[in-house]
């Protein structure tokens, strides 16, 4: 098999000093249960921006503009069946109220502050969300 390294495209959304985290759903095939960032892999000849446009329009219902997206960090990651590079970006203006349009993939939305962040988080969404705090962009996860 070839080596793969697939795209992934992350947002903070971020309003009044809190992140908008969503719950996987206890049946997901990763990390069921725990709260992460929204977004998702990009699909062919679609951009890192137009693929937070539709992630967040498909999970929570707002709609963003692209140029309301602000890049944040890179992270690099060694997967189990590929290597994962995300990119993401920080939005604070959005158009709509955000809520949960995926019931069988998610189960709640959440804002939360930096200091204040759920113990059932990803780890590595845990590491991008205090790296940003510290105006780092770039990482590499384990």
């Amino acid at each position: 098999m070839r080596h793969q390294v697939v795209a992934y495209a992350i947002i903070i959304m971020r309003q009044n000093n809190k992140f908008l985290l969503i719950q996987r759903a206890e049946n997901a095939s990763f990390a069921p249960g725990h709260y992460s960032l929204i977004g998702g892999s990009l699909e062919p000849k679609e951009t890192f921006r137009q693929a937070l446009v539709r992630e967040v329009r498909e999970e929570i219902g707002v709609t963003i503009n692209e140029n309301d997206l602000h890049f944040a960090h890179t992270f690099h990651r060694n997967g189990v069946k590929h290597e994962l590079v995300a990119c993401v970006f920080e939005c604070t203006t959005w158009q709509g109220e955000p809520q949960n349009k995926e019931p069988e993939k998610h189960r709640e939305l959440a804002w939360f502050a930096l200091d204040d962040l759920p113990e059932k988080i990803i780890p590595a969404h845990r590491s991008v969300i205090a790296l940003i705090a510290k105006k780092e962009f770039y990482s590499e996860q384990p």
